[in-house]
């Protein structure tokens, strides 16, 4: 049986990266737009700033829109879905400057749920996400097309259902 890791780095790529534990949302800290408007920011950096294009409802990003994250003056990241009070939640696109893109379900501004991630490399993964992290079962294309597909838990491969290539 295969054992195989999906590119740790891609979810580390995330700014929706996965916390330790099930952090509470006050330890985490938040970041304003520049009306004020906050998200949660598990992982802050230098010259960090944001553009939030959604309501706000008592100080933080809430509904549909569009969030663009930047390092200086250079865009880094955009979500583009649901928000709720500051958090991704709901259907959303991830899109990193590096051209990793998830499309699908978030919890706690995590994936989780069902969901598709296409790397700059060609390698997709579409599955089922629980914490940000492949879990459930999943189909994992490599960018030599070889295909592999089984159950998954916390991103590494566990039971293996079939390899194929296409």
């Amino acid at each position: 049986m295969h054992r195989f890791k999906l590119a740790t780095a891609i979810f580390a790529a995330f700014f929706f990266a996965s916390l330790t534990g099930h952090a509470q949302s006050d330890d985490v800290a938040t970041i304003a737009d520049q009306n004020g408007c906050r998200v949660y920011n598990p992982m802050p950096q230098e010259q960090e700033s944001i553009r939030w294009n959604g309501e706000c409802r008592d100080g933080f990003a809430n509904g549909t829109g569009t969030l663009d994250w930047y390092i200086g003056d250079q865009l880094q990241e955009r979500y583009e879905g649901e928000l709720n009070m500051g958090w991704a939640e709901g259907e959303g696109t991830y899109v990193s400057r590096q051209g990793a893109r998830y499309k699908g379900e978030w919890k706690k501004s995590m994936q989780h749920g069902k969901g598709t991630i296409q790397n700059a490399d060609g390698s997709i993964y579409q599955g089922e996400w629980k914490e940000g992290k492949p879990n459930g079962y999943g189909v994992y294309r490599m960018p030599n097309g070889e295909t592999i597909e089984g159950e998954w838990v916390d991103g590494e491969l566990k039971a293996e259902s079939g390899s194929r290539r296409i």
